[in-house]
This record gives C-alpha cells, sequence and structure tokens, in this order.
C-alpha cells in the first residue's frame, strides 16, 4: 500500500516537469526560430505480482503454496530527457536586409566569450565598427572569421549565404549542422553548444529579409497543457486514495 504512495507521488512529479517544459514553449511562441521541447519518461522497472499464503492439497497431508502469477505491477515513472524538436519553423518576411532565415537543415555560427555557439536565429544587426552581430552583441562569423562590412552600402546575402556590398564578395556565412542533432543543448539567448564536431553545409538554403518563427504550435501546447493537468490531478487522487485506505487501516482497523 505504501508503494502506491511513491508511484503516485513519481506521477505528480513527473508531470510538473512536463508542466514546466510546456510552460517554456508557450512563453516563447513567438520567438524567432525557437524550438520546441518535449519531455521523454521512463518507467521505472515493474514488477512481478504472485499470490501467497494460498496453499493447496497435495496429498498424504501435504500442502504446497504454488503462488501462481497475477501479473505485473508498475512502480512508477521518472522524466529521462527533455529532447529538443529541430522542425523547421514557419518564415516571415521583414523585408530588412540583415534579416537572414535558413530554410532547412543548418545553424549560424556566432562567437559568444564563452566559445563558439550555433543559432538559427538571424536577427542580426552591424555594429559600430562594422561587425555583423547577433541581438546580444555576439560576432556572426563567416569563413574567414567575425563578419566585418568595411563599407556601407546596398547589402546582399545569396541563398548561399554569400555576402556582398555594392556586389563586391566579402565573405561567405558559415552555416554549419551536425549529424546528430540530439547532442546540441540549449544554452539560453537562443543559442545552441555542443562538442561535437560541426559539418559544413555546401548546399544552405539562406533566405534574406526573412526571420524563421517558432516551430510551436499554441493550440496543441494547451492540449498538451490541459492533458498534463488532468494527470497530475489522477496521481493525486491515487494519493488521497491511499491515505484515505492507510487511515482506515490504522484508526478503525486496528481498534477492532
Amino acid at each position: 500500500m505504501i508503494r502506491g504512495l511513491y508511484t503516485g507521488a513519481s506521477g505528480m512529479l513527473a508531470e510538473m516537469a512536463r508542466t514546466d517544459v510546456i510552460s517554456n514553449n508557450m512563453a516563447n511562441v513567438n520567438t524567432t526560430a525557437f524550438k520546441k521541447d518535449r519531455t521523454i519518461f521512463r518507467a521505472f522497472p515493474e514488477m512481478n505480482i504472485h499470490r501467497i499464503h494460498d496453499p493447496v492439497p497435495a496429498g498424504l497431508d501435504k500442502v504446497v503454496d504454488p503462488r501462481p502469477f497475477i501479473g505485473m505491477m508498475g512502480t512508477g515513472v521518472m522524466l529521462d530527457e527533455v529532447n529538443t524538436d529541430f522542425n523547421q519553423g514557419h518564415l516571415i518576411t521583414t523585408s530588412n536586409p540583415l534579416d537572414l532565415a535558413i530554410r532547412g537543415e543548418g545553424f549560424f555560427q556566432v562567437q559568444t566569450p564563452e566559445g563558439i555557439r550555433y543559432t538559427r536565429d538571424g536577427s542580426f544587426s552591424l555594429s559600430s565598427n562594422g561587425y555583423l552581430v547577433t541581438k546580444e552583441g555576439y560576432y556572426v562569423l563567416g569563413e574567414n572569421g567575425p563578419l566585418q562590412l568595411l563599407q556601407t552600402g546596398d547589402i546582399t546575402i545569396s541563398q548561399q549565404g554569400e555576402v556582398f556590398v555594392n556586389d563586391e564578395y566579402i565573405d561567405r556565412l558559415n552555416i554549419v549542422t551536425f549529424a546528430d542533432l540530439n547532442q546540441l543543448q540549449k544554452q539560453g539567448d537562443n543559442l545552441y553548444f555542443t562538442d561535437a564536431v560541426p559539418e559544413p553545409l555546401q548546399d544552405a538554403d539562406v533566405v534574406q529579409g526573412a526571420l524563421e518563427g517558432s516551430n510551436i504550435s499554441i493550440v496543441a501546447e494547451m492540449v498538451d497543457l490541459i492533458s498534463a493537468f488532468r494527470a497530475y490531478e489522477a496521481n493525486q487522487k491515487v494519493i488521497q486514495t491511499h491515505d484515505t485506505t492507510l487511515d482506515r487501516a490504522i484508526n478503525d482497523v486496528g481498534r477492532i
């Protein structure tokens, strides 16, 4: 009976974690190129249930306890990992020449104080000394390092990520990908980091004057949030029922 309390509590903790992830997704529904997170749960090992203390006659005044198998009993659930969904978000046209979106796979490389990081948020701008930077001021990397536009004029960025100013070639955006996207970890500021070696993406599809929206469906997240609340309440009822049963067993049955 006590085990049921632990099973119900593990379910409540799991649904609390699921609710936190869903809430974070909903809060970032309008964040440029945000990728939704998904919770993955793992069940604790199940236990075989046998009926005991149920002897049957075995002849010659002997009995045996066969302990027949009844079924399996779950022992709870735990959060195994938080997985990121890297599916493409919809593209939003801005007509700003420094707004870039990647159609399909790929990440921009940026230089941060902690090292090289990766992002799909292409809402860039120019710093006072002509460097292409993110909203946080991190340098956007080209194939030759931080991308600096030494002159002003018409900025054109080709589909392959080649940067031109007044039709003069400057550099090419260093757009990369990874063999296993699950190795990427969110850091904050729409950045990802990993120890894996990036692979140059030669056939990148860059769209100038557009931004990638988040890949979150607010309706789907609301449905998941309601489902998480209902599951939490169900586990809460399990604990309340076990508590009531224990109270009766101690105070009523024990009195007899």
